[in-house]
C-alpha cells in the first residue's frame, strides 16, 4: 500500500485514458503549488509527488514489488496512458513534501519492540525527544490490528489504522487509543525513520519537470519573478537552540555552489561568480556588516562557507538567500535555480523548513 495523505483531494476518480498527464500535472502546480497525483489499478497503485516546478518524486507498486524515485516517475508516465488508472489528486503541505515523497526510503532503527519490556507511551515521548522525522508500525493482537503513527521532526503528525485504507487521522484521540490497546492487548512496534537528507533516488527527468501553465500562475517568467520577490524578503527567523550551525554553514555553501556553478555555464555572464557575490555584498554591506568583504567575517571558496560574525544564524542565512536570489533574478537564471536546487532541498528539508527558506 502507498501511503498519502488524502484528506484533500482537489478531484477524485478520474479516468487517466482521458487524461493528458503532462497537462493534469502543470494544472494542479498552478493550483496547489504542491500535492500527489494518486494511480489506481486492480494490481498496482502509484503516486506522483510534485511541488510548483516540477515532479519531486514518484512511487510505483505492483505484485509487492515497489519502484521508486526517477525510475517510478518514467514508468508511470509510460504506463498512464496504456492502462485503465483512476486517477485522483490531493494537495499535500509544501513543507512536508519531502516527508511524504521520502517515506518509501524509510529504515527500520527498532525493530520488533514487545510490548512485554516497552510501553508505547514512553516510546513515543523518547522519539518525540529525538526529534524523529519517521514512524512507529503499531501491530496490536486480536482483533486490534494497531496502525501507522507518523513524526515529522518530533512532533506527532496524524496516523493510520491498520484497518483504514485512507484518511490520514491527525486527531490526538488516535495517538491516545493507540497507547490504550496496546497496554489491554499487546502487541510490538517498529520504529522507521524517514532520511530526508537522502536524495530521492534519481531527479525528476526533463520530460516531467513540468512547469505551471495555469491561470493561477501565468507563464514560467511570471512565475519566476513572483519567487525572486518571494525570496528577496524572506522572514526573519530565530532559529531554535537546537540547530546545528555546521549543517547550517554547509546549506549555505551547497546553495553558493549551486549558484556559482549556474554562472560558470551561461556564457552570457561576463563576470565570473566571485565578481557578482562580492558586488552583492557591497551593495548589502550597510544591512548587513558582516557581509563587508574587507571585513572578512564570512568567506566563500569552491562550495565552503566559514562564518565569524556575531550575527545570528537566521540574520546570516536571510542575507545569503536574498545576495543569491538577486544574482539569479539580475541574470535570467531564477527559473534555473529553481530546478537546480530540488537535491539541495531535500538534502536540508529540516533547514529550509526551519529558516522559511523560499528557493
Amino acid at each position: 500500500m502507498i501511503i498519502i495523505p488524502r484528506e484533500k483531494p482537489a478531484i477524485k476518480n478520474m479516468n487517466s485514458y482521458y487524461l493528458n498527464m503532462q497537462k493534469l500535472i502543470e494544472h494542479y502546480q498552478g493550483e496547489l503549488g504542491a500535492g500527489v497525483v494518486y494511480f489506481k489499478a486492480p494490481s498496482m497503485e502509484c503516486a506522483l509527488f510534485f511541488d510548483e516546478y516540477q515532479v519531486v518524486s514518484g512511487c510505483c507498486e505492483e505484485k509487492g514489488k515497489k519502484t521508486i524515485g526517477k525510475t517510478a516517475i518514467e514508468r508511470i508516465v509510460k504506463l498512464s496512458s496504456l492502462r485503465n488508472f483512476s486517477v485522483s489528486v490531493y494537495y499535500v503541505r509544501p513543507d512536508r513534501l519531502f516527508f511524504w515523497a521520502n517515506l518509501p526510503n524509510s529504515k527500520i532503527i527498532y525493530n520488533n519492540l514487545t510490548t512485554e519490556f516497552t510501553d508505547l507511551d514512553r516510546l513515543i515521548r523518547k522519539l518525540e525527544g529525538e526529534k524523529l522525522t519517521g514512524y512507529i508500525d503499531v501491530q496490536l493482537k486480536g482483533d486490534f490490528k494497531g496502525g501507522i503513527l507518523f513524526f515529522f521532526n518530533g512532533e506527532v503528525i496524524g496516523g493510520l489504522s491498520a484497518k483504514d485504507q485512507g484518511n490520514i487521522d491527525r486527531s490526538s484521540t488516535f495517538k491516545d487509543d493507540l497507547i490504550t490497546h496496546s497496554r489491554e492487548h499487546g502487541g510490538k512496534f517498529n520504529v522507521s525513520q524517514i532520511f530526508m537528507d537522502e536524495k530521492i533516488n534519481g531527479s525528476a527527468s526533463p520530460a516531467v519537470a513540468f512547469h505551471s501553465k495555469s491561470k493561477k500562475s501565468g507563464s514560467p517568467e511570471k512565475a519566476a519573478v513572483k519567487a525572486a520577490k518571494d525570496l528577496k524578503t524572506p522572514p526573519a527567523k530565530t532559529a531554535k537552540p537546537g540547530v546545528d550551525e555546521a549543517k547550517v554553514l554547509s546549506m549555505l555553501g551547497d546553495l553558493l555552489g549551486t549558484m556559482e556553478q549556474l554562472v560558470k555555464s551561461n556564457r552570457k555572464i561576463r563576470h565570473d561568480f566571485e565578481t557578482l557575490l562580492n558586488q552583492m555584498f557591497v551593495e548589502k554591506v550597510d544591512q548587513y556588516d558582516f557581509l563587508d568583504p574587507f571585513a572578512a567575517e564570512f568567506r566563500y571558496s569552491a562550495g565552503k562557507v566559514e562564518y565569524t560574525g556575531e550575527a545570528g544564524l537566521a540574520v546570516l542565512v536571510k542575507a545569503i538567500s536574498e545576495c543569491v536570489a538577486e544574482i539569479a533574478q539580475r541574470n535570467d537564471l531564477t527559473v534555473f535555480l529553481h530546478q537546480e536546487l530540488y537535491p539541495w532541498r531535500n538534502k536540508f528539508a529540516n533547514e529550509v523548513l526551519e529558516f522559511d527558506l523560499r528557493l
